[in-house]
């Protein structure tokens, strides 16, 4: 059976497929699943396993076979997709060993853009629709779920994944559905955002069902990262901003870094108005969706490195303050 142009041959073929198609109906990418577990299925044939069973060597073996380049973080993903399907297994009574999560790998540093690259990213993807089969994606589709991005914070399967049904324009917020850790949130929209979307769904989604979603591709599905990314990389070089050259399986420059940018230039907003960060640090945190609140914590750091005039008034708070060394 072929699924994403591969063929699943090893012994949890059936398996594989039929636990995309369930997360898939779960509002999930299954294009995502098809990726990772490509090479899984690939080390099982290699290595002639025929027994339904997931022992601790042969997943141990799996990781192991993973290049030696890749980063502690990807691998984090790898393992928790392969957690995720392991769970479904036992749910089906086939025993699956669990891999302990290696510790994250702190030397990666999120990417934020200046609010002039903001400015030239948003021109670029405004003015990218030519010489494109996808003319409404392009001139209308792409330039507002990068809005979405940006003004909302949201993570782009998140916004992808939105119903028709789940913005409220008269209250200007979404409902963010089955979002990570399996919960529910509301997001509320600048003003100019949300008008921006009513403009939108009363042109291309005034006659969709509730459910219909608010982006849908020619069959009625989801986009694919894979085309967003795509896009997104030529508005980069559209925009004049380069990547820097990383070693394979580096995070480089993406979208999910207009996320990292929505954190910072939020409490960058709230300093500058005298607002204290850390009183607020827990309602953006709630509004983005974190487990807990130190995933939000971090961009506190990330504003005073990016806002050299939050330095400065810090500087002119201090001075005084602390005794004089000896030069």
């Amino acid at each position: 059976m072929k699924s994403k142009c591969y063929e699943y041959a090893s012994v949890f073929a059936d398996e594989f497929l039929n636990y995309f198609a369930l997360r898939e109906s779960q509002g999930h990418q299954s294009i995502r699943e098809f990726h990772y577990f490509k090479r899984f299925d690939q080390y099982l044939v290699a290595e002639n396993v025929t027994e339904k069973v997931l022992t601790a060597p042969v997943v141990e073996g799996w990781l192991r076979s993973l290049p030696p380049d890749m980063s502690t973080n990807t691998k984090i993903v790898y393992i928790s997709h392969y957690t995720q399907f392991a769970k479904y297994l036992k749910t089906l009574g086939i025993p699956a060993f669990i891999p302990e999560r290696p510790v994250d790998d702190s030397s990666y540093t999120p990417y934020v853009f200046s609010e002039n690259e903001v400015g030239r990213i948003f021109t670029a993807a405004d003015n990218i629709a030519e010489n494109t089969r996808s003319p409404r994606f392009a001139a209308y589709e792409f330039p507002l779920i990068m809005r979405i991005l940006y003004g909302c914070g949201l993570r782009l399967n998140e916004t992808l994944r939105l119903r028709v049904s789940d913005a409220d324009l008269q209250s200007g917020v979404l409902l963010v559905r089955n979002a990570k850790g399996n919960q529910d949130r509301l997001v509320p929209m600048d003003v100019s955002l949300t008008d921006i979307l009513r403009s939108y769904i009363q042109i291309y989604r005034k006659d969709a069902i509730a459910e219909a979603l608010l982006f849908p591709n020619r069959k009625n599905e989801y986009y694919s990262d894979m085309m967003m990314r795509s896009w997104f990389n030529r508005v980069l070089v559209k925009a004049g901003i380069e990547k820097p050259n990383l070693p394979r399986y580096s995070r480089n420059i993406c979208l999910h870094c207009l996320r990292h940018t929505f954190a910072v230039h939020s409490f960058r907003k709230q300093d500058l108005a005298g607002v204290d960060m850390y009183a607020t640090l827990p309602f953006l945190s709630a509004y983005m969706g974190h487990a807990q609140i130190n995933g939000t914590e971090m961009y506190l750091h990330m504003t005073a490195e990016n806002s050299t005039d939050i330095i400065e008034k810090t500087a002119a708070y201090t001075e005084g303050l602390f005794p004089e060394v000896p030069r």
